[in-house]
């Protein structure tokens, strides 16, 4: 093969790299979906180790119950998750505050925005929004829903630790 041929074939694929989309390279909602589903799954374990007599315990007294951190997390995805759907959203409650019905509730509100998201296009996670503090993009969006979800399921981890229940090995 000649230097000059070899030149040609290599400026060829240089330029069909360099014309790929990014968004071809990196599956972002996938990566969400699949991270959403985990975190689904952990958060879940994390309820079901607290009894359903300690449902209403606190760590101290100005701070939301074992039962209201599951129902925060779970609940703030739908409003995190609104500048999607340009739609109010609502504050939805589980039937009660007991273990079966924050459970049901959890899941059902994790099961709603990886449904959500899974819709989601290329342009949609792209785009900026006015969210939770300003403009952001759909990415930022995504990040914020994972990020608080964790912030208060390991709030809750703690309410574990404190009946001396060791929490469920973390997953990601």
């Amino acid at each position: 093969m000649t230097r000059r041929s070899l030149s040609l074939i290599l400026a060829c694929v240089c330029l069909l790299l360099a014309n790929r989309p990014a968004s071809a390279q990196i599956d972002i909602k996938g990566i969400v979906v699949k991270h959403l589903t985990t975190s689904r799954d952990f958060t879940l374990k994390v309820a079901d180790q607290m009894p359903e007599a300690d449902y209403a315990f606190k760590l101290t007294p100005p701070q939301m119950s074992f039962a209201e951190q599951m129902v925060h997390l779970a609940s703030d995805q739908v409003g995190l998750l609104s500048p999607f759907t340009n739609a109010k959203p609502s504050q939805s409650k589980p039937a009660s505050m007991g273990k079966k019905d924050v459970m049901t509730f959890v899941r059902q509100s994790f099961d709603q925005s990886i449904a959500l998201v899974s819709k989601l296009t290329p342009a949609q996670i792209e785009q900026n929004y006015k969210g939770f503090g300003g403009q952001q993009t759909g990415l930022e969006i995504l990040m914020l829903v994972l990020d608080h979800t964790t912030h208060h399921r390991a709030s809750a981890e703690m309410y574990l630790r404190a009946k001396g229940i060791t929490p469920a090995e973390y997953e990601f």
